[in-house]
């Protein structure tokens, strides 16, 4: 009879660490995955390197870049000397 009731405390007591490990698991989100591009670099012997950022990050990179250049062509409209057609 003691057995059995030492035999189910080991049990128990050895199967709290696995039953932790699988909640910690479920409520832990996993890391982004890391997107890499290759990256000109102006004036460089090699030519190019490799930048890494998650794909939310690129995403905002990408927008930021496409605002600026958009900015860019704007302003360009903006200061244009205005010529006589004809």
């Amino acid at each position: 009879m003691h057995f059995n009731i030492m035999a189910a405390a080991i049990l128990a007591i050895l199967a709290a660490p696995a039953f932790a490990q699988n909640n910690d698991a479920a409520t832990t989100p996993k890391p982004e995955k890391k997107v890499c591009r290759r990256i000109d670099v102006t004036g460089s012997i090699i030519g190019s390197k490799a930048v890494c950022h998650t794909k939310a990050e690129w995403t905002a990179i990408d927008d930021a870049n496409s605002k600026a250049a958009g900015d860019s062509l704007d302003r360009q409209r903006e200061t244009r000397p205005n010529r006589p057609e004809g």
